[in-house]
């Protein structure tokens, strides 16, 4: 027999750095650390090695680069210059931590305790950048949260 599972909207939760954060929110005060995000992007070209860095070697992506003749876009677009890993955060748990998780490839990845170890919560990209998201919990019959679902839609 199948499980009648109750989908009911819980509230909204507004995005303004197009990212969410779930974690235990007893873990803020004595995990969280004050580390402002680290904008630091290296491109590795392919076939030369050479790496260009934001906002070392560039400062806007539409600048022409003298060496090359060309913006970063479009050296980006030619395919030849690729993004190298961006430098890690120095707090697993951290705005810097969360942002480097949502830019990743994935758009997500697990926040760390201050020991290292993972669990002290998750950040991902929301696939519309900021607004105010609906909210909703899922029951099973004796009124048991099952499961929440943020619809980032």
């Amino acid at each position: 027999m199948a499980e009648t599972v109750t989908e009911v909207l819980i509230g909204h939760v507004a995005v303004d750095s197009g990212q969410l954060m779930i974690c235990d929110p007893g873990y803020i005060d004595s995990q969280w650390e004050n580390e402002d995000f680290e904008d630091i992007r290296v491109y590795k070209n392919e076939h030369t090695s050479k790496t260009l860095t934001y906002p070392k070697d560039f400062t806007n992506y539409e600048v022409v680069l003298p060496e090359y003749g060309k913006t970063m876009n479009v050296l980006i677009s030619e395919h030849d210059w690729q993004i190298a890993e961006s430098p890690a955060a120095k707090s697993g748990f951290s705005y810097n931590a969360c942002a480097k998780a949502t830019l990743s490839e994935d758009g997500h990845g697990e926040l760390s305790f201050k020991m290292g170890h993972t669990g002290a919560g998750l950040a991902f990209s929301t696939a519309y950048g900021d607004g105010l998201y609906p909210v909703y919990a899922h029951y099973d019959e004796e009124g048991v949260i099952l499961s929440v679902t943020v619809k980032l839609q």
